[in-house]
């Protein structure tokens, strides 16, 4: 969503949810035909599995092993490769981007693991009924993507956890470093996708969705793929615009309530502005997107 209009969109977004939610429905959104490559689009009204999600508000460690950079674990319930991310302090945030991403300051992590990749069909089908594939799974609300992550032993990662998994420790603006995207680096708007603020000198291969892992030049620090681009990622926290001014300086969980849950990542559909690892975008929780996918995270054992 296009920060500078936050305040518009929330507005009509409460609007539209208000009824709905008065006649415990679901809301049904307009899906707009074009939109400026940082907004969020409004939710379609895809079909999506049936889950009950499981609380997730404050997400418990869950005991792994301790590792180094490079360090990799398989989870066995869905086979994902988790990668792992030490302990140790980095720079949140950025001095050019938008006002939502300002203060940077310096934030204290504990070690945690990540997925390697985006979760896929494949992986997704041992959940709930789906289609198996390579690609990773999209049109999956917050609660849905909660509740798998619970389901494998897992949670969503707090936004934090997600920018240092990103970004590492050297303040990069995409996770591969500082280099302009390129077509061997991330799945970004580029000339496949023919969407108007494409970037027509850049060829990724693919016009939206590509599997997991195509992109290994792309890699973060830590060895986490596709953290740029390809499908934006649900993190835990509620979306406050400036939550950075008041957060904590150690291990941040976010708001303790709000209407959104923040995105991360950017995906085929963003510029290169909108795939930046210290870029913050927002969605509907109860809703999900064709652009929109997710991937895991545990904690470690202190030492």
């Amino acid at each position: 969503m296009n920060k500078k209009s936050s305040g518009l969109y929330f507005l009509l977004a409460v609007l539209l949810l208000l009824p709905a939610a008065c006649a415990g429905a679901e809301p049904i959104l307009p899906t707009p035909t074009s939109l400026p490559p940082t907004q969020t689009l409004i939710p379609s009204n895809t079909p999506r599995p049936s889950v009950t999600p499981r609380p997730s508000e404050t997400p418990l460690p869950t005991i792994t092993p301790e590792g180094e950079i490079g360090s990799t674990w398989v989870r066995a319930k869905d086979g994902m490769v988790m990668v792992y991310v030490p302990k140790g302090a980095f720079n949140m945030g950025s001095i050019t981007g938008e006002p939502d991403e300002k203060p940077v300051r310096v934030v204290e992590m504990d070690a945690f693991w990540i997925d390697q990749s985006e979760v896929t069909y494949t992986m997704y089908a041992r959940f709930v009924p789906a289609r198996s594939g390579p690609q990773p799974v999209v049109n999956v609300s917050w609660e849905e993507a909660s509740a798998y992550c619970a389901w494998v032993g897992s949670r969503l990662p707090t936004e934090a956890e997600w920018e240092k998994a990103a970004r590492g420790t050297d303040e990069r603006v995409y996770p591969w470093g500082n280099q302009p995207p390129a077509g061997d680096l991330v799945n970004f708007a580029d000339v496949k996708s023919r969407l108007s603020w494409a970037d027509v000198n850049v060829d990724d291969g693919y016009g939206n969705v590509a599997p997991v892992g195509k992109y290994p030049a792309g890699v973060s620090q830590y060895g986490a793929l596709d953290m740029a681009g390809n499908v934006a990622e649900w993190v835990n926290d509620w979306y406050d615009e400036s939550y950075y001014s008041t957060s904590p300086s150690s291990n941040p969980v976010g708001p303790a309530e709000g209407f959104f849950r923040v995105l991360r990542g950017g995906s085929w559909f963003s510029t290169a502005a909108g795939i930046r690892v210290s870029e913050r975008s927002w969605y509907i929780p109860e809703s999900g997107s064709d652009y929109i996918g997710f991937r895991c995270a545990q904690s470690t054992v202190a030492k």
